[in-house]
Parts: C-alpha cells; sequence; structure tokens
C-alpha cells in the first residue's frame, strides 16, 4: 500500500471537510465531522472509499482509528462506518474513539471508579461482589468469596476466595491484611493453594500484610508486601 504521509482531505457539494484522513506510522487515523448529519457522513465516506479503492485496496493491511469527536457513534453507526471501511481490503478498523458516552456508561464508569466499603465477616457459603474496587473490614473465612470489578481489599484475614478484575482488568489487585487464601483470580489469571490444605498447612502465606498481582510478561500471579502497593498503582 502507498504511504499515507500527507494530509488528504474530501469534499461533497459542502465546501466543509467532512472527513479528514492523516497517515501516520503507526496507521490511519479518520477524523469525522462532528456537526453535520450521519447520512452526509456515510455518503462522503462512501464516495471517498470508490475513489480511492485502487489506493485503499493494496499493499500490506493497515489499522485505522475512527475519531468521531464530539458525536455519538452507537453500535449500528460504528457497523456502518466499520464496513464502508473494510471494503477496502487493506484496511482494519482498530478502534473507534468519541468524547460522548451515554448516561449508562456514565453511570458504569463512575460504578467502576466507586469504592465501597463492607463491615462483616464473609463466611461459608456467601458472596460479596461490587462494581469497582471493595474495602472489607473483616475476614473471608474458607468457603466464602469477594469479587469486585476493580481492586479487592482486605483489612483483615483472607481465607476464602477473592476475585479482582471480574471484566478482565489485569492491572487490579487482591491486597489483605493475612493472606492465607483458597483461591484468588485476577481477571482470569488464577492463584489456587489446594496443596496447603492437603497437608494441613496451616497461618498465612507472609508474615506481614502483601497484594497480588498479575507479574508480566509471565502473567501470572505474584505477591509483594502491601507497604509497596503505591509504587505498583504508579508505574
Amino acid at each position: 500500500m502507498a504511504q499515507v504521509s500527507e494530509v488528504k482531505q474530501m469534499k461533497t457539494g459542502s465546501s466543509k471537510n467532512l472527513v479528514t484522513i492523516k497517515g501516520t506510522k503507526e496507521g490511519l487515523t479518520i477524523i469525522l465531522d462532528d456537526q453535520c448529519s450521519f447520512d452526509d457522513l456515510k455518503v462522503e465516506l462512501k464516495d471517498k472509499m470508490v475513489r480511492d479503492k485502487q489506493v485503499f485496496s493494496s499493499g500490506p493491511e493497515v489499522e485505522v482509528l475512527v475519531d468521531a469527536g464530539y458525536r455519538y457513534v452507537n453500535e449500528e453507526h460504528e457497523k456502518v462506518i466499520t464496513d464502508l471501511l473494510e471494503e477496502a481490503q487493506a484496511i482494519k478498523v482498530k478502534e473507534f474513539h468519541s468524547e460522548v458516552i451515554t448516561k449508562e456508561e456514565a453511570k458504569r464508569q463512575r460504578e467502576e471508579d466507586a469504592l465501597t466499603a463492607v463491615t462483616q465477616i464473609i463466611r461459608s457459603g456467601q458472596v460479596v461482589s461490587v462494581r469497582g474496587d471493595i474495602l472489607l473490614l473483616g475476614d473471608v473465612n474458607p468457603g466464602g468469596a469477594i469479587e469486585a470489578t476493580g481492586n479487592v481489599y482486605i483489612l483483615g484475614t483472607l481465607k476464602g476466595t477473592a476475585r479482582a478484575g471480574l471484566e478482565g482488568n489485569l492491572q487490579t489487585v487482591v491486597s489483605a491484611s493475612v493472606m492465607e487464601p483458597n483461591q484468588i483470580s485476577i481477571s482470569d489469571v488464577l492463584f489456587y493453594a489446594p496443596d496447603r490444605y492437603e497437608k494441613k498447612q496451616t497461618g498465612p502465606l507472609f508474615d506481614e500484610p502483601v497484594y497480588a498481582y498479575i507479574a508480566t510478561p509471565e502473567k501470572e500471579i505474584s505477591f509483594e508486601k502491601t507497604r509497596l502497593l503505591n509504587q505498583f498503582k504508579t508505574e
């Protein structure tokens, strides 16, 4: 594919540019006008793909970022734009970016950023689950479970199960004053300690508070002293 190094702009009957394509070393960024109607935008984008079909249909595949500015792009609109762009065999839409989100998305984001404090002992058979981070003032007994889409902080003893990053966040942690777990999971990475119980080992795994996190590039759960947690969060 020919290197797109300059800014290409396209026009319809209007003097205003509705679509701007910028070429970078990483690929292409397509900037969509956020004031015109979606129908006008669709027509102009389609015309662009037809006129430059030969350019965009040859050479290696190029990833495209679609920047919608302050235009809200729903799933249907994303599909229409993606289909138009990917008619050119050398284009692959990587992601959409928009400065606008729905009320539901805003609420979800607030929940993800929230910290829920819970004071209780989680007993066998009980599961406490929240969106965002959770701070437990109490213990998690064997057979009990605590889980969150964010981080799990336990000011007490973890003897049961703790799950952080439920929706795939690999940057979350599980922290406990006394770490004596049966199972810890962060996203889809699992730490399981059945041998301790089969061998009738008791007592904490460490002699001070620690947190569990995913070590890279191994993608396995490791442990570090809680007093160093701030260092992990700023990396």
